[in-house]
């Protein structure tokens, strides 16, 4: 996360706690605070690590807990991925599914989600996290 990130996560942290002395429901205020730090990973603006970490500090999360959240995380991402490709009736291969079960990296997730709406073939979804541009219709001039 960058000094950019860390001072937003400060500031948000602070809003959080100010809701919470103005009366605010904390599970609300928190909840919210959660929604953009999830958001912010989706952005690519917070690693898989960075969230899991915010999280497990402000839940009091044992390591165990934290590393089972990180992985089933990133894996209903996967799922949600295959889900549409499979709804859509595109093939996807052993190796597909592998490969995008082993994704961990929330910013392409997002984008892989994204464009399962739209290929026609999940090494797409490959082809496009390997060109740097995980994102349906783009081009390069």
């Amino acid at each position: 996360m960058n000094a950019d990130e860390e001072s937003l996560v400060a500031r948000q942290i602070q809003l959080a706690m100010i809701e919470i002395s103005l009366g605010v429901n904390p599970v609300k205020s928190v909840h919210g605070l959660c929604t953009v730090w999830k958001e912010a990973g989706q952005r690519g603006a917070m690693t898989l690590k960075e969230l899991t970490d915010l999280l497990s500090q402000l839940n009091r999360w044992s390591d165990d807990q934290a590393d089972g959240w990180a992985k089933g995380y990133a894996e209903g991402w996967a799922t949600a991925i295959l889900r549409v490709l499979e709804e859509r009736d595109v093939p996807v291969a052993d190796e597909g599914h592998w490969y995008i079960t082993t994704r961990t990296d929330l910013k392409t997730l997002a984008q892989w989600l994204d464009m399962s709406l739209f290929v026609a073939d999940w090494r797409e979804l490959v082809r496009a996290e390997r060109a740097g541009s995980a994102s349906p219709g783009s081009s390069e001039t």
